[in-house]
C-alpha cells in the first residue's frame, strides 16, 4: 500500500462524497470541505406535510455501475428500488402524446406515425432514410445534427424536451460527442439516424432490467450512509465555510476555519467556483473553468388531493416542450414513481422549471412563481391545481457542454499536469448524472491511491 497522504477534499456533494471515501477506504488522511451546512449537493429533500420529498434528483441510471456500486460499499445494495411507473408523455396542442419507440427521443422509421409528428414533420424526418451520407469529421451540436437529418420537428417535440429534461440546456449548443455521446454513437453506425435507431434497438439485450434505481427512503439514505462512514474513517468535515486553496512549497494549503498542509488536493465545486479556487496560482486554469456556463432550475413539490388529477398511474411523468412557451418544463408524479410517498391518496407532483434559454423564474418570488406553475398546469393536465406547494431553487447548477467541450477539458489537463497533486473534477467534466459524478470523485481518488 502506498504511503499515506494529506488528502483534501473540496465539494461535499456526490462527488466529493465518492471521492472522500475513496481516499479514506485507502488509508489516506481525508479532509472533507464543503460551504453549505450538509453533505449531498442537489441530493436534497423538502418537507411537505412530514413527509420528506426529494428537491433534486430522485433516482439515477440503473445502466451505469458507479452508484449502485457506491451503494452496495455503504451496506444499502438490498435497499436498491425502481420506480413504479416509468412511461412518459410529452405535451403538444392541448393533448398528452406517448413517445415513439426510439433513442433520446430519436426515433425509429416505424415510429415516425406517432399523434405527436404532423403529417409534414413526419415526411421530412424520412427524408433521413435516402438523405447522402453528411457526417462532419468531428463535433456539431446536436440541434444540428437532428435538424439537418431529421427536421425541425423531430428536434423541438422529441429529442430537445427528453435532453432538457436532462439539462436544462441548448440544444443548438449541446455537444453531440461530449453533451450526448448516446447520439454520437448513432451517427457513427449509420448516416441514417433513424436506421442507426432501429439497428441499436434491434440489437438490444431483451430485458435488460430496470432504467433507474433509487435507495429506499429516498437517495439522502446514502447520503446519511456516506457521513457515517466518513465519520467513523475519522474524516474531518467542515461545514459552513468556503475553503480557500494556496500553493506552497511543499504542497498545499487549505483553509476554512483553520488551515491544513495538504499532499493533494480534489476539488469538486462547480466550474466557476473551482474557478476562484485557483485564480491566484493558475489564471488561465480559472478562464477556462470559467468559460463553462451554466443553467438554472427550480423544482416546485406539490401536493394534490385525491381524485384531481385524471391521471393513468402507469405515467410516470410530462415533458413539455420550449416552443409551448410555458414556465413548466416538466412534470414528474412522485406519487406514481414512489408510492410510498402519499398515504391518503393524494398525488405529490415534483414541477420542474427553467433551462438555459428561459430564466423567468429567477427574477419570480416563489408565490408567483407558484402561481405561473399552477397556470401551466391547468393547461397541461387540464385541471385546475392551487397555486400552493414548496419551491427548490437550483441557480447555476447544470454545467453546458457546449460544442468544443472536450478541447476545454484537454487544456484543463495540460495545467494540472504542471499543477502536481491537484485534481479538478465533478459534473462539469465527465458528464451529467450521479454515477458519472460518483465516477468521477472515485476516480480522482484513485489517482492518488
Amino acid at each position: 500500500m502506498a504511503e499515506p497522504r494529506t488528502v483534501a477534499v473540496i465539494g461535499g456533494g456526490i462527488t466529493g462524497i465518492s471521492a472522500a471515501l475513496t481516499a479514506a477506504r485507502a488509508g489516506h488522511d481525508v479532509h472533507l470541505y464543503e460551504a453549505s451546512d450538509r453533505l449531498g449537493g442537489k441530493i436534497a429533500e423538502l418537507d411537505v406535510d412530514g413527509q420528506q420529498i426529494p428537491s433534486g434528483p430522485d433516482a439515477f441510471l440503473a445502466r451505469r455501475p458507479e452508484m449502485i456500486d457506491l451503494a452496495t460499499s455503504l451496506g444499502l445494495a438490498s435497499q436498491l428500488t425502481t420506480p413504479a411507473a416509468s412511461s412518459a408523455r410529452i405535451y403538444r396542442d392541448g393533448q398528452l402524446h406517448a413517445l415513439p419507440p426510439g433513442i433520446l427521443g430519436i426515433p425509429t422509421a416505424d415510429g415516425l406515425d406517432a399523434a405527436l409528428l404532423s403529417p409534414s414533420g413526419a415526411d421530412r424526418a424520412r427524408q433521413d432514410l435516402t438523405t447522402e451520407d453528411d457526417r462532419p469529421a468531428g463535433d456539431e451540436s446536436v440541434g444540428a445534427l437532428i435538424r439537418r437529418r431529421l427536421g425541425d420537428e423531430v428536434l423541438e417535440y422529441l429529442v430537445d424536451p427528453l435532453l432538457g429534461g436532462i439539462n436544462a440546456g441548448d440544444t443548438d449548443r449541446l455537444s453531440v460527442l461530449d453533451g450526448v455521446p448516446q447520439i454520437a454513437t448513432l451517427r457513427d453506425r449509420h448516416p441514417s439516424l433513424l436506421t442507426a435507431a432501429a439497428e441499436t434497438l434491434a440489437a438490444a439485450t431483451p430485458n435488460p432490467g430496470p432504467v433507474f434505481h433509487s435507495i429506499e427512503g429516498g437517495l439522502c439514505r446514502l447520503v446519511d450512509a456516506a457521513q457515517a462512514e466518513l465519520i467513523e474513517r475519522s474524516v474531518g468535515i467542515s461545514f459552513g465555510l468556503p475553503a480557500g486553496l494556496d500553493r506552497t512549497s511543499a504542497g498545499w494549503s487549505v483553509t476554512a476555519e483553520t488551515a491544513i498542509e495538504a499532499d493533494d488536493v480534489i476539488v469538486t465545486t462547480p466550474a466557476f467556483v473551482t474557478a476562484n479556487l485557483v485564480s491566484g496560482f493558475a489564471p488561465t486554469l480559472a478562464d477556462t473553468l470559467s468559460n463553462i456556463d451554466y443553467s438554472s432550475v427550480a423544482l416546485a413539490v406539490l401536493k394534490v388531493a385525491p381524485g384531481s388529477i385524471d391521471i393513468d398511474p402507469t405515467i410516470s411523468g410530462v415533458l413539455v416542450p420550449r416552443l409551448c412557451g410555458h414556465h413548466v418544463t416538466a412534470v414528474s408524479f412522485a406519487s406514481h414513481k414512489w408510492p410510498d410517498l402519499t398515504h391518503d391518496g393524494s398525488r405529490v407532483l415534483r414541477v420542474s422549471v427553467g433551462r438555459r434559454t428561459d430564466s423567468r423564474f429567477v427574477d419570480m418570488s416563489d408565490a408567483d412563481l407558484l402561481k405561473a406553475i399552477a397556470d401551466d398546469l391547468a393547461e397541461i393536465l387540464d385541471t385546475a391545481i392551487a397555486p400552493a406547494g414548496h419551491v427548490a431553487r437550483w441557480e447555476q447548477s447544470l454545467p453546458q457542454y457546449d460544442v468544443g467541450h472536450r478541447d476545454r477539458i484537454v487544456a484543463i489537463d495540460a495545467t494540472l499536469a504542471e499543477l502536481q497533486g491537484l485534481h479538478l473534477t465533478g459534473a462539469w467534466r465527465n458528464g451529467l448524472g450521479l454515477p458519472a459524478s460518483a465516477g468521477s470523485g472515485h476516480a480522482a481518488a484513485l489517482q492518488i491511491v
